[in-house]
């Protein structure tokens, strides 16, 4: 079925690309204001440490809980209607922040503000599958995720310049309705001439995906890819400044050194693993050197050698993710149908490991122990080359080999 779904090459793909990118990127911006004026924040809502946490991870709680039921309904409705919708609700979110009044409040505006970006990480798969041809997807991928670290360096670098939170707020908010109107006028489900895909009820969508040894496989190791990312990103400015004695700027800039790296491995990651060939080994590779990189950087002296340490572990990272993203439309048995079924149960699995890892795994296990906090999210890198290797080769050769013989075979 899936080579009879063949992708038609057109330049508007990068339309879509770019919209998808914006939506990401303003997304996340949102997310990390809250990161930025948290000197703001913090003492304006009377939070608690732990109640900041949770209104900075309120958006990807709504990947928790949304990601599977949005990939299932992106696979029978279209994945612009259902992204639409969720873009309607992060609006809301992010627009009325400038309103809350407590901390129930605040944290609920931030979970809305999270759906959109949700909605569309768990159909990201099938959206780009449908516009760019399987030997594409790694780049594709690669500047779609680029948007991640974007964001957050926009946030982090602009919202202390604005003269209120107030004001900050409302802008993300009327900048998220501007790309949900170029949303709604220029994204297209597929190419013109393109076949359409079948129509099936919800469950059947599900059970396909669900019974994929290679679906879950991915969620996995994207679980422990983004439990060592958040406990690095999450934890690495504090500990720089209790225990390494860094002012708050300079641990600060440290950590966004991560977000920098992350930006160049995304667009590098999926290049050189198109010029190898093979995407297992390469994928392995990476995770080994991340997690190296990772608690080198923590442990190294400070001078040179941590923030090129730390721009490593970015580069690592960037590398990783993308790729991993990608796999729902090159699996054989998911491709373009069940895309979204399958980024659904992916997109949950990596919002568990983003959310539960850091806070109720590695954090209670190391308490104030920070050497074995950063080796732990070190391990947890690790797994993913583990997870990675039982995982099916889709490299480049691979997929080159099977276009030829089914060339010959037609």
């Amino acid at each position: 079925m899936n080579e009879s779904l063949k992708t038609v090459l057109s330049p508007y793909r990068w339309v879509i690309l770019a919209i998808m990118w914006s939506a990401v990127c303003i997304g996340l911006a949102a997310q990390f204001q809250v990161a930025a004026l948290a000197y703001k924040i913090i003492p304006d809502f009377q939070l608690t440490s732990g109640q900041y946490s949770m209104v900075l991870t309120a958006p990807m709680l709504a990947g928790l809980f949304f990601s599977f039921a949005a990939g299932a309904l992106a696979d029978r409705w279209g994945v612009k209607r259902v992204v639409a919708v969720g873009f309607v609700f992060s609006i809301a979110g992010a627009f009325f922040r400038f309103a809350a009044d407590n901390f129930l409040e605040l944290f609920a505006l931030m979970f809305l503000a999270g759906i959109c970006p949700g909605f569309l990480n768990a159909n990201v798969s099938k959206l780009l599958g449908a516009w760019f041809p399987k030997e594409h997807m790694g780049i594709a991928m690669g500047i779609y995720f680029s948007a991640t670290g974007v964001g957050m360096s926009i946030a982090l670098a602009t919202s202390a310049l604005f003269p209120t939170t107030k004001s900050a707020f409302i802008t993300a908010g009327l900048v998220m309705l501007a790309v949900w109107i170029l949303w709604m006028v220029f994204i297209k489900a597929k190419p013109e001439g393109a076949p359409d895909l079948p129509v099936m009820p919800v469950t059947k969508y599900i059970g396909v995906a669900a019974r994929s040894r290679n679906v879950w496989l991915v969620g996995v190791a994207l679980m422990f890819f983004m439990g060592s990312s958040m406990a690095f990103s999450g934890f690495l400015p504090n500990a720089l400044h209790n225990v390494r004695g860094m002012s708050p700027v300079t641990a600060g800039f440290m950590t966004s050194l991560i977000t920098f790296g992350t930006i160049v491995g995304s667009i590098l990651g999926p290049v050189v693993s198109n010029r190898i060939g093979k995407m297992k080994p390469f994928l392995a590779s990476v995770a080994i050197l991340g997690a190296m990189a990772g608690y080198s950087a923590w442990v190294a002296p400070q001078g040179a050698a941590m923030p090129v340490l730390l721009v490593v572990l970015g580069i690592m990272s960037g590398m990783c993710a993308p790729l991993l993203i990608a796999f729902p439309m090159l699996l054989p048995e998911i491709g373009p149908v069940y895309a979204g079924s399958a980024g659904g149960i992916i997109g949950t699995l990596q919002v568990i490991g983003a959310v539960f890892i850091p806070s109720f795994v590695i954090a209670p296990l190391a308490g104030q122990n920070y050497n074995l906090f950063f080796s732990l999210g070190s391990l947890c890198f690790s797994l993913v080359s583990v997870v990675v290797l039982l995982l099916p080769e889709l490299g480049a050769k691979l997929r080159a080999k099977a276009g030829a013989d089914f060339a010959e075979a037609t």
